[in-house]
């Protein structure tokens, strides 16, 4: 019996250090994580009307980083709110405008706009979507059960559960390459300033450190949409997003883009097109919308790297949709 109990003693002693850094890793990701998680941790904490007091907005904007670095909500005369974040598509922000609904009072306007390829192609479920904890535990049984169907493998693959556990336990597998790198708390200054620079313009933040590009974006190296398990989860997630908000008498507003000179003048015309028609296709689900298929063209002067504006692009661009 002293033996059991000497056992049982050195095996508790052993696991304190472990325990530690796991109650580390959930409680203050902030300390550690990298510079797009803020993005992410704003995004969540507004739709679960954790910030602004749990404010309601009468416009939301929803997207990936084209939308959270174009559309600035403090130029918006109504109240207006940016939870668009880098590498989204549909999945995540429709997780992201249910949320909102069930904490607030439905927007009377939502944004939608992704980059062409995020129509088609999901690049950051595991290192973004899975990592963050985006979405929440009691919708992955329907996402996963979803993507499971549509034979998405960037979001249906063999380990996911393993890394979803991994990831919402915060064990060392997952994290402590991150908390190695920050050395613990090495990126808590960064991370908090980049949060209340979101705060304070409602989501709007930019990627790219340009203060011009001309040079061509990778939208220009892509011959068509490829339809395969990835792009029909995300079909059916915009199809949901539309519908959620039709049952909620919500106002869409489905938006294109900008892109510089060189990458228009440079895009495959047959992806372009099918692009177009994809676009056409989705705003029929939903009665109240307003959609363009075009992109928009900007002199690089205007972008802060091959895909993003800088901020000058930024004033344009709302100026722009808020003008029309």
């Amino acid at each position: 019996m002293g033996r059991t109990v000497k056992i049982i003693g050195k095996f508790i002693l052993a696991s304190v250090p472990l325990l530690v850094l796991i109650a580390f890793t959930v409680l203050y990701p902030v300390c550690y994580m990298d510079e797009e998680y803020e993005a992410w941790n704003y995004a969540a904490l507004v739709s679960s009307g954790k910030e602004y007091d749990g404010k309601s907005f009468d416009t939301v904007i929803l997207g990936d980083s084209g939308a959270m670095s174009s559309i600035m909500p403090t130029l918006f005369e109504e109240s207006c709110v940016n939870l668009a974040v880098g590498g989204a598509t549909s999945i995540e922000m429709y997780y992201t405008l249910e949320e909102y609904i069930q904490n607030h009072d439905a927007p009377k306007n939502v944004v939608i706009m992704f980059a062409p390829f995020h129509y088609w192609h999901i690049d950051n479920y595991k290192t973004r979507t899975l990592y963050f904890k985006a979405i929440p535990i009691s919708k992955l049984c329907e996402l996963y059960k979803n993507a499971k169907a549509c034979r998405a493998e960037s979001v249906w693959y063999d380990g996911v559960i393993t890394d979803e556990i991994s990831a919402r336990f915060g064990l060392p597998n997952k994290y402590l390459p991150a908390i190695t790198a920050a050395r613990f708390i090495g990126r808590y200054d960064r991370n908090a300033s980049q949060y209340a620079d979101l705060v304070a313009s409602y989501g709007w933040g930019t990627f790219g450190e340009l203060t011009e590009c001309y040079d061509e974006s990778y939208e220009t190296s892509y011959e068509d949409m490829t339809i395969n398990g990835d792009a029909r989860l995300i079909a059916l997630y915009m199809q949901k997003l539309l519908r959620l908000c039709n049952e909620n008498s919500i106002h869409v507003r489905l938006l294109q883009p900008a892109v510089n000179t060189a990458t228009f003048d440079n895009l495959n015309p047959h992806y372009y097109g099918t692009y177009r028609n994809y676009i056409k296709e989705m705003s029929t689900i939903c009665d109240d919308i307003e959609y363009e298929t075009d992109l928009r063209v900007y002199d690089g002067k205007y972008f802060a790297d091959t895909s993003h504006l800088n901020k000058s692009g930024a004033v344009k661009f709302t100026q722009e949709i808020l003008n029309n």
